[in-house]
């Protein structure tokens, strides 16, 4: 049988995100902190008669001394214009290219310009399809499937085809599919309501072959099955690895299933707490959050020696500027250290982006910056440029070493985090580690760093925690204060381009140009409106 050679290529984001965490990455001699799950599984469901090669621009440069037979691409919107350039240049040279994700799956026509074949969705059941056709010379523009693959028998990722030297901690899917309906979220339109969960035995058997102990488990909701939850910890504890995931703030009703959690080695959970404004959470759909159990929940989950990782979004109709105040009084009262800070984006295929559409409230900016950072939305009690610098300035009241050395001291001494290490750290990456600790954190004027590295010293001393427990932790707020320096390098020309869009607060647009509108917009605009008073 004739053999093929086939590039899977993930393109280097223009834009950095605050939770990149490239400066732990750099100290620890590691390229990025995840891989993209999809190449590696794409590369599972590739026939044996093709020569895959897969190349992440996070961690090396495409190749240059090689011409492959077909390149396969994903893409998300940060990274969606590398994905064209990718795209076209590799078609000036003659090679095929089809090109996958949530980005095009949603911008078909758009994509069609750049490749020769766009996999819309899942690709289990039409991969297969479409390299029969390019082999046959006949690829045909879309490949999607009638109906969701099962996904009971997911394919094992082929990591053996990455460097996961270079990776902190490696993607692990045990379903897909949410049974929530936020607004601004892709999910349960890409991958249904339905959740569809592998089988256990399935899920147990990849975690074995994985070459790391560090994995994120990349579901949007791991313990939506609680059953299902239960029996995967249990299965979980006798492997040794340590975990992080996202999770509805349900799962506080299942203390017995948090505690499994954290001795299945659990050490992060990501919250889409989303807001602390009741008239918010409403106008997200995110009814399954209740505001009067925040702090309750909170609290158990720290109890149980587990880091709350707490997402927060500003920019709903219903926020106004005292959003970041709230938040950030929010966190420093429960004690919440990780924070993911986000503004509004509507991306196509969410609800949000439908509503928003007709509207005329989607900026044509460029896409590079549509990673929830950047404002590019025309909101409605803010204009972009002050919602952008409160984002940063609350950013830095967050990570401030004074406000992050009250919430840590507090959260480590109850004794319960004393998580060890779990054999992925080398003594490289310890050496490395101290001697950034001691660079950052002591041998510097600044009292307040001292005061942090001193307080959390003393807590190993008295055996309330351990080493790796605030090592890991000194390192995420140091690349949180990387990220700060380099927005602050990049900003200026972000910010420029920023304000060529921004007309100030949406209501105060509509109430000048409502009447201007031709009666299908003024109709959209109109039923916005009223939608907005109910609010």
């Amino acid at each position: 049988m004739k053999r093929y050679s086939l590039y899977l290529i993930n393109p280097k984001r223009k834009y950095r995100y605050p939770w990149d965490l490239k400066e732990i990455c750099r100290i620890m001699g590691r390229k990025t902190a995840v891989h993209p799950l999809a190449l590696p599984t794409i590369a599972a469901l590739t026939p044996d008669h093709y020569d895959v090669r897969i190349i992440d621009e996070e961690i090396e440069p495409l190749p240059n001394n090689h011409l492959p037979d077909l390149v396969g691409i994903t893409a998300m919107i940060p990274n969606i214009s590398r994905a064209y350039e990718i795209a076209d240049h590799y078609r000036a040279l003659g090679v095929p290219v089809v090109m996958g994700g949530p980005q095009v799956s949603y911008n078909v026509e758009e994509t069609l310009r750049h490749a020769d074949s766009v996999v819309i969705g899942e690709a289990e059941d039409t991969w297969q399809l479409c390299l029969e056709d390019f082999e046959r010379g006949s690829l045909k523009p879309t490949y999607h499937s009638e109906k969701r693959p099962a996904f009971q028998e997911g394919a094992i990722p082929r990591w053996d085809l990455v460097d996961t030297a270079k990776v902190m901690a490696l993607g692990v899917q045990a379903s897909r599919g949410c049974p929530y309906a936020c607004d601004f979220c892709l999910v349960p339109n890409l991958f249904g309501k339905r959740q569809r969960y592998r089988r256990l035995e399935n899920v147990i058997a990849e975690i074995k072959s994985l070459p790391k102990k560090q994995i994120t488990f990349v579901d949007d909701n791991l313990t939506a099955d609680k059953a299902y939850a239960r029996t995967l910890m249990e299965e979980l504890k006798p492997l040794g690895v340590s975990w992080a995931c996202q999770a509805s703030f349900d799962l506080i009703d299942h203390p017995d299933l948090i505690r499994h959690m954290a001795a299945a080695g659990c050490h992060s959970i990501l919250f889409g707490i989303e807001s602390v404004n009741p008239a918010s959470i409403e106008e997200a759909h995110k009814r399954q959050n209740k505001i009067a159990r925040y702090e309750e929940g909170i609290r158990l989950v720290h109890s149980m020696g587990i880091h709350v990782i707490a997402s927060f979004i500003v920019g709903f109709d219903s926020d106004t500027l005292q959003a970041f105040d709230d938040i950030y009084n929010f966190c420093a009262r429960n004690h919440i250290s990780l924070i993911q800070l986000n503004i509004l984006i509507a991306y196509p295929g969410t609800n949000l982006y439908e509503r928003l559409k007709p509207m005329q409230r989607l900026n044509p900016i460029d896409p590079d910056l549509l990673n929830g950072i950047y404002p590019t939305l025309q909101f409605n009690n803010m204009s972009q440029t002050e919602l952008y610098h409160r984002y940063f300035e609350t950013l830095g009241r967050i990570f401030s070493f004074d406000h992050v050395r009250k919430k840590i001291t507090t959260i480590l001494s109850s004794g319960v985090f004393k998580r060890e290490n779990t054999g992925d750290i080398t003594v490289r990456d310890k050496f490395t580690s101290v001697a950034h600790l001691l660079s950052m954190y002591l041998f510097t004027l600044d009292r307040s760093r001292r005061q942090l590295l001193l307080d959390l010293f003393k807590l190993v001393r008295n055996d309330v925690t351990t080493m790796n427990v605030i090592v890991e932790f000194l390192l995420f707020i140091s690349s949180f204060h990387g990220y700060l320096k380099y927005t602050r390098k990049h900003g200026p020309a972000i910010l420029e381009t920023i304000q060529q869009y921004d007309r100030g607060p949406w209501r105060h647009q509509f109430a000048a140009t409502a009447g201007q509108s031709d009666s299908c917009e003024c109709e959209a605009l109109n039923k916005a409106s009223s939608n907005l008073d109910g609010n």
